[in-house]
């Protein structure tokens, strides 16, 4: 763990998967922060007001607060801060390599559907959105769970050979992929992976909806 320390999480009012990677690792390391939850469905959202501005300009969560006055934003970023040091970040460069192709495939290629759809389904007004752009959502999120499912036929983690950060990643999204519409069937190592997670030590249980 790095001598700064993390003491604030800003999080959203709605369960959000970008927190809850933040918060599974937290858990997992023995970590405890003030959690300070923001209404990002209010009108402004909140996170688009001044004071939080402030903190972060880009008005997004999750956000990390150390004790040094230090704002740390962005999902991965704050994962591969906390995990430096852990036995959640690989110690040779190439897995390190790796474990961040994984982060920045579940940023670019996987949650751009699956989270979109979590978000249109359960408070972005799914039934106003066009048969069209679901479909292009399923199809992009059902096309990263099978690159998943590729991998996972032939290594148990996608942080190297022990669970990690690119897991983490990865978990907060995919778990609620059935849960909108996904086909889970057809990638059944995801499956067995997503069970396989709440197995590991000081793991946060987290309501998806």
């Amino acid at each position: 763990m790095a001598t700064v320390r993390p003491v604030r999480l800003y999080e959203s009012s709605i369960p959000s998967g970008n927190a809850h990677k933040v918060r599974l690792l937290l858990g997992h390391l023995g970590v405890e922060v003030q959690r300070v939850q923001l209404d990002i469905l209010a009108d402004p959202p909140e996170t688009r007001q001044p004071a939080f501005l402030a903190k972060n300009p880009n008005g997004r969560i999750p956000l990390l607060e150390l004790d040094d006055g230090t704002y740390l934003a962005e999902s991965g970023a704050i994962l591969w801060f906390l995990a430096h040091g852990t036995p959640y970040a690989p110690d040779d460069a190439v897995g390190q390599g790796k474990a961040l192709q994984w982060m920045f495939f579940e940023q670019y290629s996987h949650e751009p559907h699956v989270a979109v759809l979590k978000f249109w389904t359960y408070w972005g007004g799914l039934h106003r959105k066009s048969s069209r752009q679901i479909a292009r959502l399923k199809k992009g999120g059902q096309a990263a769970l099978g690159v998943m499912e590729e991998h996972l036929e032939h290594h148990p983690w996608f942080t190297g050979e022990r669970y990690g950060i690119a897991d983490i990643a990865l978990f907060a999204y995919t778990r609620s992929a059935g849960d909108v519409g996904f086909d889970m069937q057809a990638v059944p190592s995801v499956v067995d992976w997503l069970h396989r997670i709440p197995q590991q030590p000081g793991y946060t249980h987290f309501d998806p909806r």
